[in-house]
């Protein structure tokens, strides 16, 4: 467990939600592919650890919703 509220509180202002059918995914774009990388890395660690913690930190300046 990390000592403060947020792993990645410098992460990126857009996520998209896109929902076809059954499944839902949240696409966050990142400020760069180092960016990207740390935050798959973490939410794979964090999913194989058997729990999943994401707090976006202030509104995001886009959201945009996919619905099939």
């Amino acid at each position: 467990m990390r000592d403060r509220g947020f792993s990645h509180p410098n992460l990126g202002h857009r996520i998209d939600i896109e929902q076809r059918a059954n499944r839902v995914a949240l696409v966050f774009t990142c400020g760069s592919e180092m960016r990207a990388t740390e935050l798959a890395d973490d939410l794979l660690r964090q999913l194989r650890g058997g729990a999943l913690n994401i707090t976006v930190m202030g509104k995001p300046t886009g959201i945009k919703e996919w619905n099939e």
